[in-house]
């Protein structure tokens, strides 16, 4: 099994580039980066949104940003 690189992006926040194993998900990716995401933020792979356990390949950016308010 070979290694992929993937990116990790907490705005704001810090960057890190991750190593894992082909087939890994955005939750083993969050997990090498030591990031708990919280219930106000939003997972998004290469600008699309995703659940954890989406599956990531090499090169994928993975981003966490807090939720934009509603204006109500």
């Amino acid at each position: 099994m070979s290694a992929m690189f993937v990116k990790v992006v907490r705005v704001p926040g810090a960057v890190s580039e991750v190593c894992l194993p082909e087939g890994a998900t955005v939750e083993d990716a969050l997990t090498a980066a030591s990031i708990t995401p919280s219930s106000s933020e939003e997972i998004s792979v290469n600008g699309h949104p995703v659940v954890v356990g989406h599956p990531l390949n090499d090169g994928d950016r993975l981003i966490l940003a807090k939720q934009a308010k509603s204006a109500s």
